[in-house]
């Protein structure tokens, strides 16, 4: 019974120990204090926070995007890389539009 009053403590007292060592995110913070934090770095440091405004389509609300430069950069690569590997799958498939795949047997129209 002591053990598992003990694992409870612990259990109990692993996230306030988590919670004191995050920081918060461009995502939380309010736009005075991402001017504050940005006043002290260069534009292109990876650490710059860079806000965009974008509204939905359909919407008239903008929403606004905040992460760091780095942040902005890896989700670019991440795209490109998707882009390639779509259009190098599309290139190097076995079958266009107008042909069947190999293998495929269909009977000919009128026979």
């Amino acid at each position: 019974m002591r053990v598992f009053a003990v694992a409870i403590a612990v259990l109990g007292a692993t996230p306030a120990l988590a919670e004191a060592e995050t920081v918060p995110g461009p995502v939380l913070m309010k736009p005075s204090e991402i001017k504050a934090y940005n006043a002290a770095l260069d534009p292109r440091d990876p650490a710059y926070i860079v806000c965009t405004k974008t509204a939905p389509t359909g919407s008239l609300v903008t929403r606004r995007d905040c992460r760091t430069r780095a942040e902005w950069d890896r989700h670019a690569a991440i795209g490109n890389e998707n882009a390639r590997a779509l259009v190098t799958d599309a290139q190097t498939r076995q079958f266009g539009v107008n042909q069947e795949p190999a293998g495929t047997v269909f009977p000919a129209v009128g026979n």
